[in-house]
């Protein structure tokens, strides 16, 4: 019996590319969508009574924002003969995961307190204290309390701190004034330095956030419905497309032209291909901040036109009020930046072209634009689908230049809102850059499906029909 052999290498060859994209690009995505739709951070649970196991009224998420609107502290109780410490449970209201405004209580410990009073309690935690007559060490003593005794304090002083050795300045020292009930039953009032006296604060601010709270995770729409209503969501979403309607045109323009030159095999036109390539080797940083300095006031379209006599003064391209310029700009530098690379793609295309079908051409009497028209751009077909996929997914990716020409304020993008989400010093949410990052994702890979179907070759065409 014989059994087929089985042709490995296909497979062998296929998958370094698999795991290259299952490594690279498939999980960094499945990343972004699960960070994008799933909220992953700690809850508050909100109680009815000021009680561990009382029924709950609602969840406050970290770092909402919270009123106190009372607090008081628990009783000590016994278990297994040990004494547990006392707790403090606040009355606090804010706003939910929901946006709905609740009221309950929620132990002091989750719960970050704004610029807390002073307190007027306190207990000794070392196995002794001395009291001072005076908030001096070197001063007079009035007495010793032992480790457990409660205290009351009525004034607070704080004495910047000598100069120690090597030099350097102490760090001052706090005292509190106390009262406390020593153990023969006498009052006795003194000077105690804080670090040995334990302060309960009891005198609480009105104001405070969720520090931490319980682990959750869930899924949720909340950051894509944030991302959509942005206020930025929609003027960056409509500067993007009107960036690669005004792009993509001019690229493919001048890059087929570009490409015909080279094509043509005139006299030097070796000169032609470094002249075309040179912005390959521009950043989009540099090519933005190139633009950017020919559009400044005092920049090279200023001082040419001032010589052409067009203009008494230089003429603000870049602000707020002219808008249509900065796009322009942009425009201009992504065109004179990446019209190289779709020129490169389209040389490629051409040299696929067989030269016996354009001399055909020119001995049945066809112009330049009927070669162009029905002979080399339908053979360029699967080049363009490339060119044309490639150019669309970095017209919704373009960051650089626009921060550069308009530095992201007057003018912004959708891969700029992504960056300015992430950023920890502005808005810093992680899941709306990763809805934004999602969004270009699939703007592009539904661009490119368009692509795929529409910009077709004759025999595709055929073969589908």
């Amino acid at each position: 019996m014989n059994l087929k052999k089985v042709n490995w290498a296909p497979y062998l060859l296929i998958l370094p590319s698999f795991l290259y994209l299952m490594l690279f690009f498939g999980w960094p995505m499945i990343r972004s969508m699960e960070l994008a739709f799933r909220r992953d951070s700690q809850i508050l649970p909100l109680r009815t009574e000021p009680f561990p196991d009382s029924a709950t009224v609602g969840k406050l998420e970290r770092g909402a924002e919270v009123t106190i609107l009372d607090v008081i502290k628990s009783e000590e109780s016994s278990t297994g003969g040990l004494l547990s410490k006392k707790s403090f449970w606040l009355k606090i209201s804010g706003i939910d995961v929901e946006g709905n405004e609740i009221e309950g209580w929620a132990e002091r410990g989750p719960v970050f307190v704004r610029d807390a009073s002073r307190s007027e309690e306190g207990r000794v935690v070392d196995s002794s204290v001395t009291v001072y007559a005076e908030p001096d060490e070197t001063g007079a003593s009035v007495g010793e309390l032992p480790q457990g005794t409660e205290v009351t304090i009525t004034d607070w002083d704080e004495l910047e701190g000598g100069v120690v050795a090597g030099g350097l300045l102490a760090k001052p020292a706090q005292w509190f004034k106390i009262t406390a009930e020593t153990a023969d039953g006498d009052t006795l009032e003194g000077w105690v330095k804080r670090g040995p006296v334990f302060v309960e604060d009891t005198r609480i601010s009105t104001t405070g956030r969720v520090d931490k709270g319980e682990g959750a995770k869930e899924w949720t729409l909340d950051y894509i419905k944030r991302m959509v209503n942005d206020r930025r969501f929609t003027e960056s979403l409509r500067t993007t497309v009107l960036l690669m309607v005004l792009i993509l045109p001019v690229q493919f323009t001048l890059a087929i032209i570009m490409a015909l030159v080279l094509q043509s095999r005139l006299k030097g036109n070796t000169i032609f291909l470094y002249i075309f390539s040179i912005p390959l080797g521009v950043s989009d940083l540099a090519a933005g901040l190139v633009w950017f300095s020919i559009f400044t006031q005092r920049g090279f379209l200023n001082s040419f036109l001032e010589r052409l006599g067009l203009i008494d003064k230089p003429y603000i391209f870049i602000s707020n009020e002219n808008k249509q310029y900065i796009i322009l700009a942009i425009v201009l530098a992504e065109v004179w930046r990446a019209t190289s690379i779709v020129m490169v793609i389209v040389v490629s295309g051409l040299q696929a072209i067989p030269g016996e079908l354009i001399e055909a051409g020119q001995l049945f009497g066809a112009n330049l634009w009927q070669r162009l028209r029905h002979i080399i751009l339908p053979l360029l077909m699967p080049s363009l689908q490339v060119a044309l996929i490639l150019r669309t997914i970095l017209a919704f990716q373009v960051f650089a230049v626009v921060v550069a020409i308009s530095g992201g304020e007057v003018v912004t993008v959708l891969a700029n809102e992504t960056y300015r989400w992430y950023e920890v010093g502005t808005y810093n949410n992680p899941n709306v850059a990763a809805a934004y990052a999602g969004f270009i994702m699939l703007i592009s890979l539904g661009v490119a499906v368009f692509y795929l179907r529409a910009v077709r070759t004759q025999e595709e065409r055929a073969t589908q029909k």
